[in-house]
């Protein structure tokens, strides 16, 4: 199923969504939430076949959903893909940078190679500022711009820097630098876009049993994490921009 197959499948007014890496987990709840508020949701999947899958599962539940094929670390496709949504929808209203790895959670630091710092960044960082970049204009041109980024206490440094538990045994240098750096980069958008429409904010969902952590017990379901990140992207007024959420509030950076 195609981005164009439901292209004005809803009215004028329908804010839309985009969600990448949504075919699974967080990403899931996230796009299955707002569909559930009546979003136009686009299901930004690196894989276009579970991406189909998904658009059928949530239109099945009346959700307004279309798939767009997004691999965050292809710039030249993150360009097309966007060149694409402009095209076809239009408008966008939501970014919701979800999609991330983890390639470190079973070593300790001087045990984590080159190699897993330049996969985990290149998701992680890289692939949310090519995101971003590309669909930026388009946010721009939303009366209500929002911009969200799935980031994790685990990046905040005033929470690190406490050592205690649970933060201070999770000691995954790779990933935990990489959230560390799109909270950086959050900010650095939000003080670019200070004077427009379009407000940027992290969000950490807590400890959620995905893919991502090998459902790690102990954790919330991926339903209860994606609620941080759909309030963010309907409360109305929105809160200001440059803020690091989770599910309790605020959080220090």
């Amino acid at each position: 199923m195609s981005i164009v197959e439901s292209a004005d499948s809803t009215g004028d007014t329908a804010r839309v969504a985009l969600i990448t890496g949504a075919t699974a987990g967080m990403g899931l709840e996230i796009a299955r939430q707002l569909a559930a508020k009546g979003l136009k949701v686009v299901i930004g999947a690196r894989d276009v076949e579970r991406g189909d899958s998904v658009v059928t599962e949530l239109r099945a539940g009346g959700g307004d959903v279309v798939a767009l094929a997004l691999d965050v670390t292809d710039s030249a496709g993150v360009s097309q893909a966007a060149i694409r949504l402009a095209g076809e929808i239009g408008r966008l209203d939501v970014l919701i940078n979800n999609a991330g790895i983890a390639r470190d959670q079973h070593k300790r630091p001087p045990e984590t190679t080159l190699q897993d710092f330049r996969e985990t960044y290149e998701t992680n960082v890289f692939g949310v500022a090519a995101v971003t970049n590309a669909f930026l204009p388009l946010l721009l041109n939303a009366r209500d711009g929002r911009i969200i980024n799935q980031s994790a206490a685990l990046g905040s440094h005033s929470m690190t820097a406490r050592m205690e538990p649970p933060l201070v045994k999770l000691n995954w240098l790779a990933y935990n630098s990489s959230k560390a750096a799109l909270n950086s980069l959050t900010l650095e958008y939000a003080k670019h876009l200070r004077e427009t429409s379009v407000k940027v904010y992290a969000t950490s969902p807590g400890q959620v049993a995905t893919a991502l952590n090998g459902y790690r017990a102990g954790g919330v379901t991926p339903a209860e994490g994606a609620e941080v990140a759909v309030r963010l992207a309907t409360l109305d007024p929105a809160p200001p921009s440059g803020g690091f959420w989770g599910p309790a509030g605020r959080l220090d950076w």
